[in-house]
């Protein structure tokens, strides 16, 4: 491993860095994390005590809201008036704790999450019109002050009202279910006090009907000329507490007599922690505060002092590599890098070259080295290319000799089966007209008139395999006609009808560029017909200042001319010969599904 002298080098100068910034660091990191320590203890306190009198003066003030809400006017008329409205709904208990279910229950056309918005259900009767009287008072007190619900409670501990609507709505809070629930216990407490302006509170538990979350409940007795009319109790959701000790970065909760954490503003995690507890002063409940941290996070900044410590180490001992690598470097350098050349020549890679940075005897070496390279590539790239060159006109000549091959079987094809025998039928009509009496002028004409028709179309036959060979319409009428004589072709043979624009000023052309633009209008039609399934053809010739433009599009099949599957066929080829002879461009833009474009240009 320390073979080399620029090896030992490079691992003594990282050696020393590493050993003095790891001295330097623990000391420092030491003393930051013992300081830290107290301040985080310090600012736990402060957040604990902080915290504490929000959570006090949080319920002093629920309590206040219960007293004034229980004294109130509304209240006191709402409690008489909902208590005669139960007892005018049936004659049991049972039947009207139904009906009042069923009524903001199970006809309450709005969800579970908001009945409370249910004014005076359909056929409420007097109880309808009561809630429909005081439910808009205590639903916007309930809103306004973030409780979870509000009740009215008779003296018989039925549950005569609810802002939310949840299943306790008219039952009873002496029976089971609700009987042993925490706004049972707080009613029974309430109904006990002697005196007015007292309120008392039930701690966080489960709470059934609010599918299990905690609630605590803070109630007052309904009083009315020295008599209690019943109770009005208030749910309040620990989300309410959790929304009072949020806002910190330490951890808070309130833990009851138990112990048992009853709301926070999030769960403290594992490990060591740096702690403060302090008692809440609240009636009816013990509750502790504890703000708490945990070690790691009340280290961080150890932590990432330590990190940048580190990263200094690593950015100090790479200076200090990179030093002792330049001395090693300027020794061996110029050796490696000829031999490491010299590796990527053995193997091909003639593009190797040495950079010469003296005039010594290995600049001198380099120069040499670079120049016997330069001799290789220019030999073996003029090959290549020669050799690429040459296969690819072999292939080319071999597609070209077979491609005439196959158009010349298909003509003496039609010219032996179709053309020959059609003359020798005609012919053999010509004979039998001769040789035959003119018995009847009619039958002679009829006779006359077929062989008149046969060698019509025969002359229309014999005139598309002349056209196909070469187009004399293109010598007589110009490019403009030829194109549009091969576009009615087209449709004539099957293809959709060709959207064809086109101008006489393109009949200017030499009669070269024209046949060159007639034969890739002539191969693109036919690359359509074969290949493309295309529904819509257009044809556009037109003159520019500087050109005259060919395009053919289609809204066919297309295809990806990058794809490794794709192999350009001899029409393509022919077609970007032909407008290369002319001096002219071909260019092909095509994507599968989104049909083919052909642009070919020509001087003008």
């Amino acid at each position: 491993m320390f073979a080399s002298y620029r090896t030992r080098l490079q691992a003594a100068f990282v050696a020393l860095a590493l050993v003095a910034i790891a001295v330097t660091g623990y000391e420092a990191s030491a003393g930051a994390a013992s300081a830290l320590e107290q301040a985080t203890l310090g600012r736990l306190a402060q957040v604990a005590a902080a915290k504490k009198r929000l959570v006090e003066r949080y319920f002093h003030d629920v309590r206040n809201h219960v007293l004034a809400l229980s004294s109130d006017e509304s209240a006191l008329v709402a409690i008489a008036e909902f208590d005669e409205a139960w007892m005018a709904m049936g004659p049991t208990d049972a039947r009207r704790a139904s009906l009042l279910r069923q009524l903001f229950l199970d006809n309450n056309p709005h969800p579970a999450s908001a009945r409370d918005l249910l004014v005076e259900p359909e056929g409420g009767g007097r109880y309808g019109k009561a809630h429909a009287r005081y439910h808009p008072t205590f639903h916007r007190y309930q809103s306004a002050f973030g409780f979870y619900d509000i009740f009215l409670i008779n003296t018989s501990g039925r549950v005569l009202y609810t802002v939310r609507k949840e299943s306790d709505l008219g039952g009873n809070l002496e029976q089971p279910p609700l009987s042993g629930s925490g706004l049972s216990q707080v009613y029974q407490r309430a109904m006990r006090l002697g005196a007015v302006e007292q309120a008392v509170m039930e701690d966080y538990e489960p709470y059934a009907v609010s599918h299990g979350e905690l609630a605590a409940f803070v109630a007052a007795p309904i009083w009315r000329a020295g008599t209690k009319l019943g109770v009005l109790a208030i749910q309040v959701p620990v989300e309410e507490v959790n929304r009072v000790l949020a806002g910190d970065d330490a951890f808070e909760f309130i833990a009851g007599q138990e112990g048992a954490m009853r709301a926070g503003s999030r769960a403290p995690a594992g490990g060591p922690l740096l702690r403060t507890t302090l008692p809440v002063d609240l009636p009816d409940v013990h509750w502790t505060l504890t703000a708490e941290e945990t070690a790691r996070e009340a280290f961080a900044p150890v932590r990432a002092m330590r990190r940048r410590i580190a990263g200094w180490g690593v950015l100090i001992a790479g200076i200090f590599f990179a030093a002792a690598w330049w001395l090693g470097r300027s020794v061996t350098r110029p050796v490696l890098e000829l031999a490491a050349h010299a590796r990527r020549l053995g193997t091909g890679d003639f593009s190797a070259r040495i950079p010469v940075r003296s005039a010594d005897e290995l600049g001198q070496l380099a120069g040499s080295f670079n120049h016997m390279a330069d001799d290789l590539r220019s030999t073996t790239v003029s090959r290549d290319q020669l050799d690429a060159a040459h296969q690819k006109l072999r292939e080319l000549t071999g597609r070209l000799i077979d491609s005439q091959e196959v158009e010349r079987r298909r003509l003496a094809r039609e010219l032996h089966d179709d053309v020959t025998q059609r003359m020798a039928s005609i012919a053999i009509e010509a004979g039998r007209l001769k040789l035959s009496p003119a018995r009847d002028p009619a039958e002679w004409r009829d006779s006359l008139e077929r062989l008149q028709h046969e060698m019509a179309r025969l002359s229309g036959d014999i005139h598309g395999l002349s056209r196909r060979l070469h187009p004399a319409i293109l010598d007589d009428l110009g490019l403009s006609a030829a194109i549009e004589g091969e576009c009615r072709g087209f449709f004539e043979r099957g293809g959709p009808p060709v959207d064809l624009h086109t101008g006489p000023e393109a009949d200017n052309l030499p009669a070269e560029a024209q046949l060159a633009l007639y034969r890739v209008a002539q191969e693109s039609l036919r690359n359509i017909a074969r290949h493309a399934a295309a529904s819509e053809v257009s044809v556009t010739l037109s003159m520019r200042p500087d050109r005259c433009e060919l395009t053919v599009a289609d809204n066919g099949r297309g295809f990806d001319r990058s794809s490794p599957e794709w192999r350009a066929g001899l029409g393509f080829a022919s077609m970007e010969e032909r407008m290369r002879h002319v001096g002219g461009s071909l260019r092909v833009e095509s994507a599968p599904g989104e049909g083919t474009r052909i642009v070919a240009e020509v001087p003008a």
